[in-house]
């Protein structure tokens, strides 16, 4: 029971990342409207020169409002989304495999670290980009979700790196 026990929690978690961030990624590509107007919030400051105008005062210079250079960066994390949605399918596919025997562990846990790593890196971009934006300021229950992934995306990579 407990030889089995360990790849199959890999298995799941890893099949429970890729469906969050299929879900995602599905989402951005079909109603992409939707993100990007909430990704041009952040980049220009919206909330926050009119809530907190003396701070925002200090970082207006970082605002951009070029629409190109907005939807440019959206449709980069999109990418950088999809790529973490297809490696995390394809390592908790291969996860599966292995239980079977069909293909080797080592090669199933490398293609779903990979995926988890990409995952983290993801929303630990959504973080950077969001200091350097300010979105703490108006924009917490996003900085909180981002945070939350990053740290879900951590731990399910530990647990793969677990022989």
């Amino acid at each position: 029971m407990t030889d089995i026990a360990l790849p199959l929690a890999q298995t799941v978690l890893t099949f429970c990342l890729a469906g969050w961030m299929i879900s995602g990624v599905y989402n951005n590509w079909k109603f992409p409207y939707l993100n990007e107007a909430a990704v041009a919030m952040v980049m220009n400051f919206e909330l926050m020169e009119t809530t907190y105008p003396e701070d925002f005062a200090v970082v207006q210079h970082r605002k951009i409002t070029n629409r190109k250079v907005v939807r440019g960066v959206f449709y980069l994390m999109v990418l950088s989304e999809t790529i973490a949605a297809v490696l995390l399918a394809s390592g908790a596919v291969f996860l599966a495999l292995s239980l079977f025997g069909i293909i080797p562990h080592e090669v199933a846990q490398l293609i779903a670290v990979l995926g988890t790593l990409a995952f983290t890196i993801n929303w630990t971009g959504f973080l950077i980009g969001g200091e350097y934006f300010c979105y703490w300021y108006c924009h917490f229950g996003s900085q909180a979700t981002h945070l939350m992934l990053a740290l879900w995306g951590t731990i399910v990579t530990g647990l793969l790196l677990i022989q």
